[in-house]
């Protein structure tokens, strides 16, 4: 091969993307990542600020990230095992609480900041000599052809390689490029996040309340005291919200989350996104396959977002190693879709189940009001049905592909 040919080249350096290349380098595959940002994350110690954006992680993809041999790297870091989680409704008095306990679990799942990530990703690729990252480039265009991909970068770089892995997000230059086609709507909420310290301790506890504009969620940090809030509203509010004074903004956080950690103060910036689901007609195309926001986006009330990209990474990783073994061409339709059957379907449900709980939720309806709120307590008071929320929570409803089941013995 020369320097400018590859097995596979991923568009995006984000999570998914970074996570996706250590394991097909692990699989002793030529990777190139193309990222368009310079910005190389740096070590975190417990004297740095957190970082404002957070993803909570599910068993399925801390699974994945010990096979990766990333976790030990994360955990020394910084993160906050959750064992609790408690919902409720602001309208009227349903509520669910979980304990990993009750499930014979050690945990209900991680909250660890998207630095923190990155940067355990990025130290293990600097280990495998048969992975290129190509920082502050940008993807021009690509010519996919019968036999290979051909990629221009907008800096005169000509790449070729046998698949292009789109990981680029939910703009998807890649998917753009392919032709793949995207269904999805816009909710006209936005969420902001922000990091916050409580009078109380969050005690691992993960809450959230929901409201007729949207869900505000309190996910625990390793600090006892702090946590990352995601507080869906409308894009009005929002934008009101974070011009407030950091004292009126904690006014405010104090009094909708029902002061369960006491007076609030902000700590840091405020940041606000619009919120949309959308979902590809198609995983795949010759040469071209498709994972996380590029391929799905949801409504983030239950955190699974990016888990659903780390299942798409360990089920694409395991069809193109598993060609590869057989011998036959990783870039083929017949073996992308093989991909596509894995994960289609059941982000689709993830999807639809998002949805529907948005919906009953932010409803302003009485009927559906009083219905989701003795639907609550109903199940409360069953912990077979509240095994499958449980069961959510951890990253473990539905298929789940080998790479993110279990720690890989040596």
């Amino acid at each position: 091969m020369t320097n400018n040919t590859f097995d596979v080249v991923i568009v995006g350096g984000g999570m998914v993307g970074l996570a996706c290349a250590l394991a097909l380098a692990q699989a002793n595959f030529r990777i190139a990542v193309v990222e368009s940002s310079t910005q190389e994350q740096q070590e975190i110690t417990a004297a740095c600020p957190f970082d404002t954006k957070v993803v909570a992680i599910t068993r399925a993809s801390e699974n994945l990230f010990k096979n990766l041999g990333v976790w030990q790297k994360i955990e020394e870091a910084r993160l906050c095992s959750y064992k609790n989680m408690k919902v409720w409704d602001s309208a009227l008095d349903g509520a669910i609480a979980f304990s990993a306990m009750d499930f014979f679990e050690r945990n209900l799942g991680h909250i660890v900041e998207q630095s923190i990530i990155l940067w355990a990703l990025q130290q293990a690729l600097k280990e495998h000599i048969n992975v290129t990252l190509m920082t502050g480039a940008k993807l021009g265009t690509l010519e996919i052809l019968a036999e290979h991909v051909e990629l221009n970068l907008v800096n005169g770089k000509q790449l070729k390689s046998l698949l292009i892995i789109g990981a680029d997000g939910a703009n998807s230059l890649v998917r753009q490029l392919c032709g793949i086609e995207i269904a999805g709507w816009e909710y006209e909420q936005s969420a902001i996040v922000a990091t916050v310290e409580g009078e109380y301790s969050h005690e691992q506890t993960a809450y959230q309340r929901f409201a007729s504009d949207g869900p505000l969620a309190l996910l625990p940090l390793a600090s006892s005291h702090h946590c990352s809030i995601v507080w869906t509203t409308s894009p009005e509010e929002a934008e009101v919200l974070c011009r407030e004074t950091p004292e009126r903004f904690a006014e405010r956080l104090t009094r909708e989350s029902h002061f369960v950690m006491g007076k609030m103060r902000l700590v840091g910036t405020r940041l606000a996104f619009p919120l949309r689901t959308q979902h590809v007609k198609q995983y795949a195309v010759s040469r071209c396959a498709l994972i996380g926001d590029a391929a799905h986006t949801l409504h983030p009330l239950a955190g699974q977002g990016v888990n659903l990209g780390f299942l798409d990474v360990a089920a694409l990783v395991n069809v193109v190693t598993e060609a590869k073994k057989k011998k036959r061409d990783i870039g083929t339709l017949n073996t992308l879709k093989r991909y596509e059957r894995q994960r289609k379907t059941h982000n689709q449900i993830m999807i639809w189940m998002m949805e529907f709980f948005k919906r009953g939720f932010c409803s302003q309806s009485n009927i559906i009001q009083r219905l989701r709120n003795v639907g609550l307590n109903w199940v409360d008071r069953h912990t077979s049905i509240k095994q499958l929320f449980a069961k959510m929570a951890l990253g473990t409803l539905g298929p789940i592909p080998p790479m993110a089941r279990m720690r890989r013995e040596a």
